[in-house]
């Protein structure tokens, strides 16, 4: 059976996240579904007929590609992948800001021939007959079933409505129709990806564009005005859009807009008239002059991730509001189609091989994980239900590299059990030294050869943040040896976390645990179950931090992890340092595993499977 995916919105980020499905090794069958009459989204260029029969062309949204910003770079790549040929120009930029803000260097844009919307043109045309395109069609409803999703369309050209099935959807228009889309339909995501799209705005403009006479001084990659109420003037002519010219568009500023946005056209071509005059002269006639208004020109304060993971629901939100550290929007939304393409294709790879109808399916198992500091616990914990161990030791200064010795004798005692051993070399931070990471590469490479399934770590900067070399080091350290790498509760001291685990799928850790930023995985659940779902299966979200008996069935429902981690403690008695005892606190209090603990988590998990399946 070939995966079926459907893209809603053919701007950048959608014909992108097409264009990359489709060159994948084995391509889903992809429909892409756009309002707009021709998809480009806000890359858009309008052809008009004048009244002599010649026809002019305007770009009407962003002008340039900006090379002086460092952007435009990742459209201009995607540009030079699409065709044999070179179709994007740099042009030289006005001045810029106001009148004491003039820039003497000359600054470059880059513009595509023929118009902004040549670039997705080419995206459409490069798999032409190979994909489904549904331009000018509305979608209506968003329906969920079992075998994946059923999508209710309705043409605006002639009322026609259809319904489309996919396994799986890309969701790409700017960040508030997507929220309200998927708000209509009842389509409910983690509290803290709601919360964190939420966030992003986006500025309005107003296109004022017609034929004009023209005036000297106008570069041909238009103007940038600092001062208002025009932020953009340029020459489609100019910069090789339009094969007739002047062909003026004028792009007024956020606030500008704001302001005016209910007033009529009429009015607007009056107010802004005379601010274009000084550098295109007047209209080659009145009533060939129009306006175009974007209520979403660009996003502001755009999210870090690329993009965002519905896994259970085999969703992708993708977008210019996905800023993933690019400058301009376009870059952005290549930037953000790529990575859900990338995500989408993993998704079903993994819906694949769990079912072959590419349908989410509950876990036939909740994974237990315990943590043991001696045999005897390893024994306990086994007997209890554990699915796998992690050895440490010092649990009460949050868990320390065992002993060598130690790991031999839980590897005798448990030899069928997969254990997992935490490298960490002293309490404290997660930065470490040259030296103290050496101890944990050495270390790592000794428990892996004597037979550790895998190893548990993390390294920080200096700064808080994941230390990517060193932790590439020890993924590569434990994936010689056929071992898994996983990244502790370090995580929870990560300042953005859906981005955090970004880069850890990237860095290729198979598990991270986490609390969700609180002391307890139960306080964490908002948190939790954001990272669960944008984690898809390329990553497994353990959560971990007083998991019991008495929490884990809202957690696992709350949160819809497939596996739990757990290390619940008695104090144990010691006879020897009882008569002593303010020597005894000294000397650390003796607790051992409550293994009553873990059979009852055991028979929490296991009445789950049915209970939610």
């Amino acid at each position: 059976m070939t995966p079926r995916v459907a893209i809603i919105g053919a701007g950048l980020a959608g014909l992108t996240a097409a264009h990359r499905l489709l060159a994948r090794p084995s391509p889903p069958e992809v429909t892409v579904i756009d309002k707009g009459r021709h998809g480009g989204g806000r890359m858009c260029t309008r052809t008009v007929e004048l009244p002599d029969g010649r026809k002019a062309k305007f770009d009407l949204g962003p002008p340039l590609l900006f090379e002086w910003r460092q952007g435009g770079r990742l459209a201009a790549m995607l540009a030079d992948e699409l065709a044999g040929e070179q179709f994007y120009q740099p042009r030289v930029v006005g001045r810029i800001g106001t009148a004491d803000e003039i820039v003497a260097d000359e600054i470059y844009g880059l513009s595509f021939n023929g118009g902004m919307r040549e670039l997705p043109f080419r995206l459409l045309n490069t798999h032409a007959g190979r994909f489904d395109f549904r331009d000018h069609t509305l979608v209506e409803k968003l329906e969920r079933t079992e075998e994946g999703w059923r999508v209710h369309t309705r043409s605006l050209r002639d009322e026609h409505q259809t319904t489309i099935t996919a396994n799986a959807l890309v969701v790409t228009p700017p960040l508030p129709q997507t929220l309200e889309l998927l708000e209509r339909n009842n389509i409910v995501m983690p509290d803290a990806i709601r919360d964190a799209l939420r966030k992003v705005t986006y500025s309005r403009c107003i296109a004022i564009y017609g034929m004009f006479a023209g005036a000297d001084g106008l570069q041909p990659g238009g103007v940038w005005l600092g001062d208002g109420p025009l932020e953009w003037i340029t020459d489609n002519h100019l910069k090789a859009v339009s094969p007739l010219g002047p062909a003026i568009t004028g792009l007024t500023t956020d606030k500008w807009a704001e302001t005016h946005w209910n007033e009529p056209d009429t009015r607007l071509i009056e107010l802004l008239l005379p601010r274009l005059r000084p550098w295109v002269g007047a209209p080659l006639d009145a009533a060939q002059v129009w306006v175009h208004k974007w209520r979403w020109a660009r996003p502001v304060s755009p999210v870090a991730l690329p993009c965002a993971l519905l896994r259970d629901l085999a969703v992708v939100l993708a977008g210019d509001g996905f800023a993933n550290e690019n400058p301009e929007p376009a870059d952005a939304a290549v930037a953000s189609g790529g990575a859900a393409a990338n995500r989408i294709g993993q998704l079903l790879n993994d819906l694949g091989r769990r079912d072959g109808r590419y349908t989410v399916s509950r876990p036939r198992r909740y994974e237990l994980e315990v943590a043991v500091t001696t045999p005897t616990e390893a024994v306990r914990a086994t007997r209890a239900g554990a699915d796998r161990l992690e050895l440490s030791s010092g649990l009460d200064l949050g868990g320390l590299t065992p002993s060598i010795g130690l790991f031999r004798a839980v590897r005798q005692v448990a030899p069928d059990v997969p254990l997992y051993v935490l490298i960490r070399p002293r309490p404290g931070g997660f930065a470490y030294s040259a030296n103290e990471f050496a101890v944990m590469v050495d270390d790592a490479e000794t428990f892996l050869n004597e037979g550790a399934n895998g190893i548990v770590f993390a390294a920080l900067t200096q700064k808080g943040q994941i230390h990517r070399d060193s932790c590439r080091r020890l993924v590569q350290v434990a994936k010689a040896k056929q071992g898994k790498a996983v990244f502790h509760r370090a995580f929870d001291f990560l300042p953005e976390p859906l981005l955090a685990l970004d880069a850890l799928i990237e860095l290729e850790f198979d598990r991270v645990l986490t609390s969700g930023g609180q002391t307890t995985a139960e306080a964490g659940t908002t948190q939790l179950a954001a990272l669960v779902q944008h984690a898809g299966w390329q990553i497994g979200v353990v959560p971990a931090g007083r998991v019991r008996a008495h929490n884990v069935a809202e957690l696992v429902r709350a949160t819809r992890c497939d596996q739990v981690h757990a290390g619940p403690r008695v104090a144990a008695p010691d006879e020897h340092l009882g008569v002593r005892p303010t020597l005894a606190n000294e000397m650390g209090r003796l607790t051992g595993l409550d293994a009553d603990a873990v059979s009852l988590l055991r028979q929490q998990l296991d009445g789950l499977v049915e209970s939610l399946s």
